[in-house]
């Protein structure tokens, strides 16, 4: 299993990074996540995710052609509004859609990805 998966991030990060020139991550601690975990079981989901994996070899199929890779601060990149820049702070990590108070818009979370493509 590991093997597969570790094949399907580099296959990922050269398709990504032939497509694209700019990868554009959120930057998380995912130690810190996993530390942080309500249950045993969540931290261990966590853990096998291979997020930091993930990200490094993106990192570096992007940096091998050549191309932009940018760190965003996570905090608050799920609540903050992507047209007027207001932060939500009622959203919960069970919310799916995001509404801003301030101008009204509304995006569902498996939308956000159109915006940047």
């Amino acid at each position: 299993m590991k093997d597969f998966r570790r094949d399907l991030f580099f296959k990922l990060g050269v398709l990504l990074s032939q497509e694209y020139d700019v990868l554009v991550l959120e930057d998380l601690n995912v130690q810190g996540l996993i530390q942080k975990g309500v249950t045993k079981s969540r931290r261990l989901r966590l853990h096998d995710s291979s997020f930091s994996e993930l990200r490094a070899v993106l990192e570096w199929e992007f940096r091998k052609r050549g191309k932009l890779v940018l760190p965003v601060p996570a905090y608050n990149t799920s609540r903050e509004c992507f047209l007027c820049g207001e932060i939500n702070k009622g959203l919960t990590l069970k919310d799916r859609v995001f509404h801003c108070p301030r101008c009204g818009f509304t995006l569902t979370g498996t939308s956000t990805l159109p915006l940047f493509s």
